[in-house]
């Protein structure tokens, strides 16, 4: 995070500081109602208001939208089928869309179609083995499901290549050659994301080429190996 963003994340929270501290000095003069305090003051609140500070302010969204859902689902419990419809959509967008998303500017030119993997596990899953040269990326969905995923076969490309995982309720394990140089940026929420690989003290890992695996986790889990 950058300056300007973390001199409008702290001006965000002394201004909820305030907000709070108004409150209670209200409450004590007779002012505010006690009782409102605790319509306020619950864990659905916080999440509404740190999720909308870390989306306005973050570089990383999804988790200032991830948490500022869980907020509303709490103030709204009987909306919480929305998840499957907008996790519905997202698929079908992310499907229909994860070949542009792998030609961003900050991928390397070598990258085409076919270096790059789409796997979507639903209520079920397999072992596949994919023996790719000049690896890309990708996208990696486990829902109800999960799968194991051998590339240990596989060359990677030059540059840095994002695998973006989704796991809800489910993951999938990935299985990468020794030397691969792999950055795990993933969200995790009741859930996680393992690093299971076996690293010697002289191994050699390729530093022109990098695997970042972002995305969310959601009540599932994965691991990534290279045994």
């Amino acid at each position: 995070m950058n300056t300007k963003n973390n001199i409008q994340t702290n001006t965000l929270i002394g201004i909820v500081i305030i907000i709070v501290g108004g409150l209670f000095l209200a409450r004590n003069f007779g002012f505010f109602p006690g009782e409102y305090l605790a319509l306020i003051f619950r864990w659905q609140t916080f999440a509404l208001i740190g999720g909308a500070i870390i989306y306005f302010t973050s570089n990383n969204k999804s988790v200032g939208l991830t948490i500022f859902i869980v907020g509303i689902l709490g103030v709204l419990p009987d909306i919480w089928p929305i998840i499957f419809i907008a996790l519905g959509g997202y698929i079908i967008y992310k499907n229909r869309n994860s070949h542009s998303e792998i030609d961003d500017a900050t991928f390397t030119e070598y990258k085409t179609e076919n270096q790059t993997i789409t796997d979507t596990s639903i209520f079920g899953g397999g072992k596949k083995t994919f023996q790719i040269d000049n690896f890309a990326g990708g996208n990696v969905t486990a829902i109800f499901g999960g799968s194991e995923i051998n590339m240990i076969d596989s060359t990677l490309a030059d540059g840095t290549s994002k695998l973006e995982v989704l796991f809800l309720f489910g993951g999938s394990s990935i299985i990468i050659p020794r030397e691969w140089n792999v950055s795990i940026q993933t969200i995790s929420i009741f859930g996680g994301f393992k690093d299971k690989r076996v690293i010697q003290h002289n191994q050699e890992v390729g530093s022109d080429k990098q695997l970042i695996i972002t995305g969310i986790i959601l009540f599932g889990g994965g691991d990534l190996k290279n045994w």
